[in-house]
């Protein structure tokens, strides 16, 4: 026997609403819980056995564990992160500015979709190192080349995924929108913004993660400074926990920083679906 609540709504409207019992979130958390536990145990465990495989050669935990203490406690770290993260930022806001407003322009427009669709297809087609090189050929090993050839990469995977959005939105509610004449901007905000919120998330999540790990590249080939150049260095002084320390702890500041941002505004955007 489940749960049940009458709900008050708008206007005198009663509702019946099903409750879910506390014993079973409880449960299911505590199964997510156990999930991670034994998952971390077994990576820890297989990571382990390659460095007794490898003899030495993959750092043990311990050694890691060290590194990620000594790093942590390192103000070059830190400002070196900070570097990454500024470009990151510009990064991800440009291409998508750029994505989100090129994709519901080829979503709404079958002009736009003639004109641009061979160019998104070719440019998703394209290896992202080739962007990378390309730009610093062009327009040498400066920091804008690598932002411009990074914006360029992420540009058609934020369009992609936004032309499907756009082009999966209500037919019934543009015919509604039509009859009652609203306004362009009206129409953008209140009828295709709303339904495109899923895919604008979507878009940027995938953004932002392709952004940083495209940015550490660039750093590692052709930057002096930033995380990906220390990682990098760190590879070549043959110093494989340093290496690690750093890739783990700017993983936890982007985890952190994607739960503080991308989490409460997914909530706010996609709560009306609930």
């Amino acid at each position: 026997m489940g749960l049940w609540a009458v709900v008050c709504g708008d206007r005198g409207h009663v509702t019946v609403e099903r409750l879910t019992p506390l014993r079973q979130i409880t449960g299911e958390r505590r199964q997510r819980i156990q999930a991670f536990v034994v998952a971390s145990l077994l990576a820890l465990a297989v990571w382990q056995m390659m460095t007794f495989i490898s003899g030495g050669w993959v750092p043990s935990l311990w050694r890691i564990f060290k590194a990620l203490g000594a790093d942590a406690t390192t103000a070059n770290t830190y400002a070196e992160m900070w570097i990454t993260l500024r470009r990151i930022f510009i990064t991800f806001a440009a291409a998508t500015a750029i994505g989100v407003g090129l994709g519901v322009a080829m979503g709404l427009s079958r002009r736009v979709t003639v004109f641009f669709r061979p160019i998104v297809v070719m440019a998703l087609a394209v290896p992202d190192i080739v962007y990378i090189i390309v730009a610093i050929l062009v327009l040498g090993t400066d920091e804008s080349s690598g932002l411009i050839a990074m914006v360029l990469a992420l540009v058609p995977f934020v369009v992609n995924i936004v032309i499907g959005g756009v082009g999966a939105r209500d037919p019934g509610l543009d015919e509604m929108s039509s009859v009652y004449r609203l306004q362009r901007l009206r129409y953008l905000v209140d009828v295709v913004a709303w339904q495109v919120s899923p895919a604008l998330m979507a878009a940027t999540r995938t953004c932002f993660a392709f952004s940083w790990k495209l940015i550490v590249l660039v750093e590692a080939l052709s930057q002096p400074r930033g995380i990906g150049a220390q990682i990098y260095y760190s590879f070549r002084l043959l110093r494989p926990d340093h290496m690690i320390a750093q890739a783990i702890l700017f993983i936890m500041v982007l985890r952190l920083i994607e739960a503080i941002t991308f989490g409460p505004l997914e909530r706010k955007l996609l709560g009306w679906m609930q």
